[in-house]
């Protein structure tokens, strides 16, 4: 099972939304930081698709889609693989449908997202979505790093948080990720890591120009790492490496982490048994496996199955589990924080 990996940051915002960074300094960030792909999406427009910026960059790839979001600035949605906008007066769930028709690519921007502190910052309130049942969904934000942000941050730790925005940085919100593991018992729905970024420029004390979330500093932070047959640069054409970064997505042929904590680059795992073995985002025919891996910096590591906690391993490199059929993924946490975070992969008993 030969699998190679290509490793991006996912939503993005440049200067034809609300982001500070032209999409050259952008691309220049990500290649700096030793990106395979980006992923950009500003606020309801395509205008850095139109203005020719789509595709390879040197060794790196840029993918240019678009945030929607509705008329009450709600369910925002990453929309890639699309030539135009869609009608701004679209509700979600026609443009989930529109996009899936268009065959493009689809994700859920921070679907949880919520306030819990008492002093919250002002003028940033939560924007969750109300719903999550449509069947078109089939790629959400587990871990969006300027929401985190936000529900971490309070008038009293801003000017830290600001000057520190990866330190925080602990794991994915509990109830999305409860909710991810149960609507994976009955259908595939991929989870993907995202910055959020948008390189904000702010006035420090009201003088001093400061750009916080800066692109080399969350280029650093929350990755998404694709497991492809083939090495991202062999596919070539533009139409064909964004197939192969859609097709792996759609397929939870993924995993997230937060370089904050770690270099993940090589991590893997599969479930083997008599039948053979499968990686990430993949099913396994069989009454029993061993899910096997490897991790490149020892961690604790720690086995959902079915939604639920099955086994912690002490800090370690090399893991080993047996499981019968059931659905799984796998959680590496380091110093008390989360540092990967798999898609399931799937053990299926075969009935006559």
């Amino acid at each position: 099972m030969n699998q190679y990996e290509a490793i991006g940051c996912i939503h993005i915002h440049s200067v034809f939304s609300d982001g500070s960074g032209t999409i050259p300094e952008i691309v220049a960030a990500g290649q700096a930081c030793g990106l395979d792909f980006l992923m950009l999406s500003d606020h309801m427009t395509l205008a850095g698709l139109r203005a020719g910026y789509g595709g390879w960059q040197g060794k790196l790839f840029l993918e240019i889609g678009y945030e929607i979001q509705d008329v009450n600035d709600q369910h925002h949605y990453l929309a890639f693989g699309l030539q135009q906008e869609l009608p701004v007066d679209y509700g979600p769930e026609k443009y989930i449908r529109a996009v899936e028709e268009h065959k493009g690519l689809g994700v859920v921007a921070h679907p949880f997202e919520q306030r819990t502190a008492a002093n919250a910052l002002p003028g940033y309130p939560p924007i969750p979505w109300g719903r999550l049942d449509y069947p078109e969904i089939k790629v959400i934000e587990i871990w969006n790093m300027m929401s985190h942000w936000l529900e971490r941050t309070t008038v009293r730790n801003k000017y830290w948080n600001a000057f520190h925005p990866r330190s925080f940085s602990t794991n994915p919100t509990p109830e999305l990720l409860s909710w991810w593991d149960e609507v994976n018992l009955q259908r595939k729905v991929t989870g993907i890591g995202s910055v959020d970024v948008h390189a904000t420029k702010v006035k420090v004390l009201g003088f001093f120009p400061k750009v916080i979330f800066d692109y080399k500093v969350m280029f650093k932070s929350i990755r998404t790492h694709l497991l492809l047959p083939r090495k991202l640069q062999e596919y070539g054409s533009t139409s064909a490496t964004q197939q192969a970064i859609f097709t792996a997505i759609r397929n939870g042929q993924a995993f997230i982490s937060n370089y904050r904590w770690g270099d993940a680059t090589g991590f893997h795992c599969y479930l083997e048994n008599e039948n053979g073995s499968v990686g990430i985002g993949e099913e396994l025919i069989g009454s029993r496996a061993l899910l096997i891996g490897s991790l490149p910096i020892a961690a604790e590591i720690r086995l959902i199955g079915n939604g639920n906690l099955k086994a912690i391993l002490p800090k370690q490199k090399k893991f080993e589990f047996r499981v019968e059929p059931g659905v799984y993924r796998l959680e590496a946490w380091r110093d008390g924080r989360g540092w990967i975070f798999t898609n399931h992969l799937r053990l299926k008993e075969q009935f006559a």
